[in-house]
């Protein structure tokens, strides 16, 4: 392993092994085993309280671990002081210097390591974030997402092994946030570091980044690449927390080739054994989940009722509220059987909305469905308030 003092000058992927964060007799962070390739884009993602912020303080040197490692490459810096740590942190709320203007802000941290290089540098950073035309300005004389940059720009100039992004889009509007999420994948294409974002915000980490670990009460639900935990979640909270999910309890009644044959109170549906989470049972008359996405499902005027469509599984019902969005409407469906099935359904033709009380059928292709252990609660992760930081 390479002394502390030598750390600033290793690379390498992020490895932490065994970390654990106690606050009293509260487990923050418990026992977390993870390794984030070098280069990667890699996003921390949960709710308030989860352990996010606390995991990417014990990264920055800014909290101590209770137990367990941090390493980067061949280098343990889990004691190592911040400023001996190859790391930066870009936070939500800049830190940018008031009274040095942007040049000055940047050149900041080269200066204070006697660099030779300091003008080629902090140019390129500028350039890097297109904003090279305000680099005599004053921080208080531009947009929040031109100081969000300067703060990117002055966080990547000295080329650390891994960046820290701790919600740094929280305080910009919707727009704007998009936008930066754009700017920020591209940065980091550019660059090639190691960014971590910690985020709150699902679409933020489904658009930028590589690798997605969902956090939960100090541990990872899951983690895998962001069109692998939406479209397979392994447990209900994930299936919840990153996007939205309808979880309909069921019961196994058999097999039927590669598909799985279940029923509850609105009937019989197939799902494949392909898309059944890792550990779940499915032995006749167990209890699962079946969760299928509401952008999944098709919603027809119900005609005639019983039909059974060709395109797969259904149930009938009536629209019990119908939101318009623009680009979609919204509905809730109360079926027949007792549930509340959510559908989005894209807005393709001017006036095609059903209206609160319309019979429906809703159907989906049986692959478009996953089936979760029947002993997690069905609203996991649904209902949670993700806006502060824990």
């Amino acid at each position: 392993m390479a002394r502390s003092s030598d750390v600033t000058q290793v690379d390498g992927d992020l490895t932490i092994t065994h970390l654990t964060k106690r606050f009293g007799d509260f487990t923050a962070v418990d026992d977390l085993d993870l390794n984030v390739p070098q280069g990667s884009f890699f996003a921390l993602l949960g709710p308030s309280g989860c352990g996010k912020t606390t995991t990417l303080r014990m990264v920055a040197g800014l909290e101590e671990p209770t137990a367990g490692s941090i390493a980067i490459g061949d280098a343990d810096i889990t004691f190592s002081r911040p400023y001996q740590r190859p790391v930066n942190t870009v936070f939500q709320n800049y830190a940018l210097f008031p009274h040095l203007d942007i040049y000055e802000n940047v050149a900041f941290g080269l200066r204070r390591r006697k660099d030779g290089d300091v003008d080629r540098k902090v140019k390129e950073a500028l350039e890097l974030v297109e904003l090279q035309h305000v680099m005599r300005r004053k921080p208080g004389q531009l947009s929040g997402g031109q100081q969000q940059r300067i703060a990117l720009a002055r966080a990547i100039v000295n080329r650390p092994a891994v960046l820290l992004l701790d919600e740094p889009l929280g305080a910009l509007d919707l727009k704007l946030r998009r936008q930066m999420q754009l700017e920020l994948k591209r940065i980091q294409t550019e660059v090639g570091i190691t960014f971590i974002h910690v985020t709150h915000d699902q679409e933020e980490a489904m658009t930028m980044a590589d690798t997605v670990a969902v956090m939960n009460a100090g541990v990872i639900e899951q983690m895998g690449s962001p069109i692998d935990l939406y479209e397979s979640p392994n447990t209900a909270f994930v299936a919840n927390f990153l996007g939205q999910s309808n979880l309909l309890p069921a019961t196994v009644t058999g097999a039927d080739g590669d598909d799985v044959l279940l029923s509850d109170a609105d009937g019989a549906f197939r799902v494949p054994r392909a898309r059944v989470a890792p550990g779940v049972d499915v032995g006749t008359g167990r209890r699962v989940l079946v969760g299928v996405r509401p952008e999944k499902i098709h919603a027809e005027l119900l005609t005639v009722a019983g039909d059974a469509p060709s395109h797969g599984n259904f149930v009938e019902g009536t629209v019990a509220s119908a939101l318009f969005t623009g680009v979609s409407t919204q509905y809730e469906v109360a079926t027949r059987g007792g549930d509340v099935i959510g559908v989005f359904v894209q807005n393709l033709r001017p006036g095609a909305v059903f209206d609160p009380g319309t019979a429906v059928r809703l159907s989906w292709d049986a692959g478009f469905a996953f089936i979760l252990d029947g002993s997690e609660d069905p609203n996991a992760g649904a209902l949670l308030d993700d806006e502060a930081a824990d």
